[in-house]
């Protein structure tokens, strides 16, 4: 007898069944892993967007504000102009020499703070908040505004007048100390020995019109002689030779193609040195530095160090006997004042620096700078943004001096 079929399905047995189970929930968790993945990197990609966005704003408006500042501090200058003019003006006689003026960049705080107390529409930070706000937004800016005509101007070193002499002179005065002995007496990365007289002669190469090499011997009277060689002789050995530029600076950045200058070298001097001021400059006896005191005492004392100058004491005497005729730190004195000054400490200074009439463009010394640099920062959440600005005043302003001077450098980080 045929034995009957069965036609319904089986029941599963115990065993597939744990393990469809099983390849169900594995398929489960990797397809929630997978999807939590995609969503932990959208979610990490948005906020990065987003944040780069933020980040672009507030570099934007932070820039702009640093601009707000070095546009207050060409105001503040404009204003200075004008008081130098009607002061110049109001002087006459054998007292021209002898006063006082103020000095506006230094008086006035040039930040979005000093704004607020003139109610500029900068407004305290809330409690809690590090930034006012300002203009409609949150963030502030701070400037400062720097005298280059108290610096050493290297332009002037290819001068045929006693700015070369004066000038040269300072340079050699800050740089003789023999701690600084190690930046003339060592191969610098490039394989080259620059030595002091060295270095000055190509500074003046470099800035010079003509080919020949200069020889620098520091007389009194002519710091430079012309030499026989060739001025490019050191930048032939360099691996990427290149030649004396035959022109005045663009800016100080420059100075590095300059034989014998280097990163140390800029260290240690850069910010005693400048390129901006035109080379009929004065030099501005108005500065609190010891280091600028005490070279300006060597120029005003003939180019010697004195023995009334090797007195310990000396720099104390004479920043005391300053602070007499110049209570208040934004107030100016004259070049006659300061010579006045040394020659009561007991230094002999040099007939012409001791003669009232001897004020002006014709001197190697005045109190009125006419170029400025300005460093401005503008700060939102916790983007920085500086700026550096050099604005001049003198007759290369092409009658910009009359407004907010003319603009010959700008940079930015």
């Amino acid at each position: 007898m045929a034995r009957p079929v069965d036609i319904l399905p089986r029941a599963p047995s115990r065993r597939g069944s744990r393990s469809s189970r099983g390849a169900a929930l594995l398929l489960v968790i990797v397809s929630i892993a997978i999807v939590t993945a995609l969503t932990v990197d959208l979610a990490y990609n948005t906020r990065v967007s987003l944040q780069l966005a933020v980040n672009a704003r507030d570099e934007l408006q932070a820039y702009y504000l640093a601009r707000s500042g070095v546009n207050l501090s060409r105001l503040i200058l404009h204003f200075q102009q004008q008081l130098d003019a009607q002061g110049a003006a109001g002087q006459a006689g054998p007292l021209a020499g002898l006063s006082l003026s103020v000095r506006l960049w230094d008086l006035v705080p040039i930040s979005s703070q000093s704004l607020a107390l003139l109610g500029g529409g900068a407004a305290a930070p809330p409690a809690g908040e590090g930034f006012p706000s300002f203009g409609g937004f949150d963030g502030s800016f701070e400037a400062h505004v720097d005298d280059e005509d108290r610096k050493i101007n290297l332009r002037q070193f290819d001068s045929t007048t006693t700015y070369a002499v004066a000038q040269t002179l300072r340079l050699a005065e800050l740089v003789r100390d023999p701690r600084w002995d190690f930046l003339f007496d060592r191969d610098d990365a490039n394989g080259l020995r620059v030595s002091r007289p060295e270095l000055f002669a190509a500074i003046k190469d470099w800035i010079d019109i003509d080919e020949t090499g200069s020889a620098y011997t520091g007389a009194p009277g002519k710091p430079f002689e012309n030499g026989y060689g060739d001025e490019n002789a050191l930048y032939d050995r360099l691996p990427d030779r290149y030649k004396a530029k035959n022109e005045s600076f663009d800016s100080t950045g420059e100075l590095y193609m300059v034989a014998g200058i280097s990163d140390a070298f800029m260290a240690a001097f850069g910010d005693r040195l400048t390129v901006y001021p035109d080379k009929s400059a004065t030099i501005d006896v108005n500065s609190d530095d010891p280091v600028d005191l005490m070279i300006n005492a060597v120029v005003m004392g003939g180019g010697t160090v004195q023995p009334a100058m090797l007195d310990p004491a000396f720099l104390d005497k004479l920043r005391a006997a300053l602070a007499l005729i110049r209570p208040l730190p934004f107030l100016s004195i004259s070049p006659l004042q300061f010579a006045q000054v040394l020659q009561g400490l007991g230094v002999k200074v040099a007939p012409e620096y001791l003669a009232a009439t001897n004020i002006g463009v014709s001197a190697v010394f005045g109190s009125h700078p006419t170029t400025f640099r300005i460093r401005a920062t503008g700060v939102v959440g916790d983007v920085r943004k500086p700026v550096e600005a050099v604005v001049i005043f003198d007759q290369r302003a092409l009658g910009l001096e009359q407004d907010l001077g003319r603009l010959i450098h700008w940079s930015e980080e």
